[in-house]
């Protein structure tokens, strides 16, 4: 494919979400932060780390350290209330039985480190949290947890149900009404850094779990995002407004919070859960399909397609873990992803 091709393909880039590629003021909003509840909306408390597609900034609290979105998008949620007929063509190959998911190996990760808790031999009530298409709970169907999946998005909850026949409640967690002290596993894999009121969901999310019951979260560590977003900006001398702008170092569209493995444990102590293991987790080999045909799928693409992106992903993650021996166990700028598992207290 030569260059003029390349070109056309990559600004005729079509995915199932509704995000756009620039936002204005009018489509966000000023928020404090919610782990130190800081007013920080204004610009006295957070120190401004850069900006993306038009409006969206990229902040650290000066109180706390958290890195959130302010101001962010209104409603970041309504990007996945795109049209089934959009997923389905990400998924057509997944669903057919023809392609492995892109995340199937850190989904079977994910499980196994909650089987670590609790055994998939036993049967156990699993609840997962923004369930999104069902990909990652449908790797669960052959175990013996008692599957259900919490999804707001009507569009990506009908799929899920469809196209794995998995138990999905289409809804925010908050609004679902679930049983009190009924849940064994509660799971948010990818899906932490998008909430904008993590303390609500986090108190509900203790009321519906078992004592005994664990909490898996997932996120991208904010640590990394800021190496990446340097790296990018000053060592490969990609920077300028102009840039700053257009590039997704922190996917500042639907990622409201950037967590590092120091504010996440705070988020979940001052909500009652005590931390049983952090960890960091293998990264995500992204496919770069679009770059080629202007379609984004959910399948894994040939290596040579992105060798250097791969190798370079793969690299970061094993010195990730030699950095974190050297910082005395806590989890730096080289880990692309963190997991936490937690206890109700």
């Amino acid at each position: 494919m030569n260059k003029n091709n390349l070109e056309k393909d990559t600004l005729q880039y079509k995915r199932g979400g509704l995000q756009k590629d620039t936002y204005h003021m009018s489509d966000t909003s000023t928020w404090s932060c919610p782990l130190c509840k800081d007013e920080s909306s204004s610009k006295h408390h957070d120190q401004l780390l850069k900006t993306e597609r038009g409006a969206l900034g990229v902040v650290k609290c000066k109180k706390c350290s958290l890195i959130r979105i302010n101001p962010r998008l209104t409603n970041p949620d309504a990007v996945y209330h795109g049209k089934e007929k959009d997923y389905l063509e990400e998924f057509r190959l997944i669903i057919d039985g023809k392609k492995e998911h892109h995340r199937d190996r850190n989904y079977l990760e994910d499980l196994n480190t909650i089987a670590k808790y609790k055994p998939d031999q036993n049967p156990a009530e699993f609840l997962d949290i923004g369930t999104n298409t069902g990909s990652f709970l449908r790797l669960a169907r052959n175990r013996k947890w008692n599957l259900t999946g919490v999804e707001p998005s009507k569009s990506l909850s009908n799929l899920a149900q469809e196209w794995w026949g998995l138990n999905i409640i289409n809804s925010f967690l908050e609004d679902a009404k679930l049983p009190t002290l009924h849940y064994d596993i509660v799971t948010m894999t990818d899906v932490f850094e998008h909430i904008v009121n993590p303390n609500e969901l986090l108190q509900e999310v203790h009321r519906i779990m078992k004592k005994d019951g664990i909490l898996f979260i997932k996120v991208p560590n904010g640590k990394y995002n800021v190496f990446k977003y340097n790296v990018r900006k000053k060592l490969l001398g990609r920077g300028g407004s102009g840039s700053d702008a257009t590039s997704d170092d922190f996917d500042a569209y639907e990622h409201v919070c950037h967590y590092t493995d120091k504010t996440l444990t705070k988020m979940l102590r001052k909500n009652n859960f005590k931390i049983l293991e952090t960890k960091i987790a293998l990264p995500v080999q992204i496919p770069m399909w679009h770059k080629y045909v202007g379609q984004y799928y959910q399948y894994k693409q040939p290596f040579f397609l992105d060798w250097k992106g791969q190798i370079g992903r793969t690299s970061l993650y094993h010195a990730s873990k030699i950095e974190r021996l050297i910082r005395g166990g806590s989890i730096g700028h080289l880990a692309p992803n963190i997991i936490c598992i937690a206890r109700p207290t």
